[in-house]
This record gives structure tokens, C-alpha cells and sequence, in this order.
């Protein structure tokens, strides 16, 4: 059993979603009371724990993990690596940087194959698994529009929620532009910070 603990609630949903032989327990730390922490790691063989900021937004938290004895991965809740965060962590820095990629490249998929990577790599289980496989960083969302000609408004949402399957939100904001007659254009980005240079 692996307990992902993720400030990212698209990791969540994904975690949820993901198959094979490891199973996930998963909690946001943000929503989490410590006092039900030792409950999630009763039973679980190692702990990833995601965080938005440095160790020092859930250092309480990461005090118990380690209290308790449980091989621990800290990463970064950004798609860059966080050297600190990971220094935080109880096993080698080579595999919480690959534990990483899988992360910050998202969806089921990815979650099913880091818990197969953690589980052979740290607890030497020999289920196998595959290398993170990267996503594209923008696409458009699979829908079926309504016929308009009126103008053409973009929707632009994080390429997380598109991973994850956390779409209907986009569905419903696109089916309210159509209604009010304009087109719309749903499209996932991996990032609103920087453009994609072509």
C-alpha cells in the first residue's frame, strides 16, 4: 500500500483512477488533520508526500511520517524538481527524482507506474514497471460542440485536470459559451507562465 499525501487534488483524482498490483491510500496534507495521519500510515509501506512550498509547510507532518518509520519521498508540487524538498526524503535522490517525472507528467497512467517504480525499486517487490511518459504540453479537449458562428472564445485550463480526467468543469463553461452564441475552443496547458515557443 502507498499513501500519496499531494497539495495537487489532480494527483488525487489520478491516484484514484490508477490501476495495477499497488494500491494507493491518498490525502490533500492541506485538508488533513494530523491527528489522522498515524490512521493512513497504518498499513501502508511508504509514504510520497507533494507540497506546495518548502519543508516547512507541513514539517509536522513530515516529522511524524518519519516518527513512524516509513520510507518517506518529498517532492515538489511544481513540474521543476525541488532539491530541498527531496533532500527531505528517506531514499536515494536518484529515485525521488524519478518519482518525480512521473508526477509532474501526471494522469493514471503515470500514478500506476510510480507505484510500481516505488514499490520495486524501495521495497524490492519485482512487479515492473515502465519509464514516466511525458504528455504533450497543450492539446485541445475531445468534445462535441454545439453549432454556432458566432466568435470564438479560448478556454485555456491546466493540462493536471485534463490528466486526471477532471474535465466536466471545462465541458460546462464551454456549453454556457455555446449557449450564449459564441464557439468555444477548450484547450489544456502545461503551464500559463511560459508560452510555448515554436
Amino acid at each position: 500500500m502507498l499513501l500519496l499525501l499531494s497539495h495537487s487534488d489532480t494527483d488525487l483524482l489520478s491516484a484514484r483512477a490508477a490501476g495495477g498490483p499497488v494500491e494507493y491510500r491518498f490525502a490533500n496534507p492541506s485538508r488533513l488533520p494530523l491527528a489522522d495521519l498515524p490512521a493512513l500510515l497504518d498499513g501502508t509501506d511508504l509514504v510520497v508526500v507533494r507540497l506546495l512550498g518548502g519543508v516547512r509547510s507541513w514539517q509536522e507532518g513530515l516529522d511524524a511520517i518519519r516518527a513512524a518509520g516509513k520510507p518517506v519521498v518529498v517532492l515538489s508540487g511544481e513540474q521543476a524538481p525541488d532539491a530541498q524538498l527531496m533532500e527531505a526524503s528517506t531514499v536515494p535522490v536518484g529515485v525521488a527524482t524519478e518519482a518525480h517525472a512521473y508526477l509532474a507528467h501526471g494522469g493514471p497512467a503515470n500514478l500506476e507506474q510510480l507505484a510500481r517504480f516505488l514499490s520495486d525499486t524501495v521495497l524490492l517487490t519485482g512487479h515492473g514497471f515502465e519509464a514516466p511518459a511525458a504528455a504533450p504540453t497543450w492539446g485541445p479537449l475531445e468534445r462535441v460542440a454545439k453549432d454556432t458562428d458566432g466568435p470564438t472564445v479560448a478556454v485555456l485550463y491546466y493540462r493536471a485536470h485534463h490528466m486526471s480526467g477532471n474535465t466536466a468543469f471545462v465541458d460546462a463553461l464551454c456549453g454556457a459559451i455555446e449557449d450564449a452564441g459564441a464557439r468555444a475552443l477548450p484547450l489544456y496547458v502545461a503551464s500559463l507562465r511560459a508560452p510555448r515557443r515554436s
